[in-house]
Formats: structure tokens, sequence, C-alpha cells
């Protein structure tokens, strides 16, 4: 199972099965919109929010 962390929180995330790179999701530990920016080794990025 890939693990990443969370770029706001740093909270170690197990990537959900499906998740594409581009895809975002909402971390579990902060609430967080991250992205899956690198699959392989993977990475999350911090979604910006459009005001």
């Amino acid at each position: 199972m890939a693990i990443s962390e969370c770029p706001a929180c740093t909270y170690h995330i197990a990537l959900p099965p499906g998740l594409k790179e581009g895809e975002a999701m909402v971390c579990p530990d902060c609430g967080a919109r991250i992205k899956l920016a690198k699959i392989y080794p993977p990475v999350f990025e911090l979604v910006e929010e459009v005001e």
C-alpha cells in the first residue's frame, strides 16, 4: 500500500484505491483539499482555492 504525507499537516495518508494522478481528495486529519500530484512515488499537493 502506497503512503504519502499531507502537505498541510504531514499526516500519513494511504492512497485510496483508484485515486488517479491529478485527482483531489480531503485530508482525513486536517480537512485540507489535496491532490495527487505524482503517483510514483506518491506526492500530494495543496489544492488552491479559487475565490
